[in-house]
């Protein structure tokens, strides 16, 4: 069984503005966003109001492909999630752990851990 693990930090900007440097960042550092789930919209959408709350899927078309080609069944992992979240006056960043989530698949552990540092250095523009 997969264990999901997380690292998160605390944004030093308000909640549009960490979305937005993320945004840039990520592009900047060899991701792509994939796709970006706003939760505060979507509920709004049926009556709920809840603060910011966003995830970013990310991740890198040419890391998928090598994915893909050392293990197919690791195709359930990507792409990766940003999860910002507003609570308590804070801006919180949780990023999913790459290393973890590809640890049950076969020689992915290099791209794994190259998808982690690329996820760091996204995440420190917002510290």
């Amino acid at each position: 069984m997969i264990r999901m693990k997380v690292r998160e930090i605390v944004s030093k900007f308000g909640f549009a503005e960490t979305v937005e440097l993320l945004e840039k960042s990520v592009n900047e550092n060899g991701l792509k966003v994939i796709s970006a789930i706003d939760a505060q919209s979507n509920l709004k959408k049926v009556g709920v109001e809840i603060r910011g709350n966003k995830i970013l899927e990310v991740f890198n078309p040419k890391l998928a492909k090598e994915v893909f080609d050392r293990d197919l069944r690791a195709g359930i992992v990507p792409p990766l999630r940003i999860y910002i979240y507003e609570e308590s006056g804070k801006t919180h960043v949780a990023v999913q752990n790459a290393v973890e989530l590809f640890s049950e698949f076969n020689g992915l552990a290099g791209i794994a851990q190259r998808l982690d540092e690329m996820l760091g250095v996204v995440i420190k523009d917002v510290q």
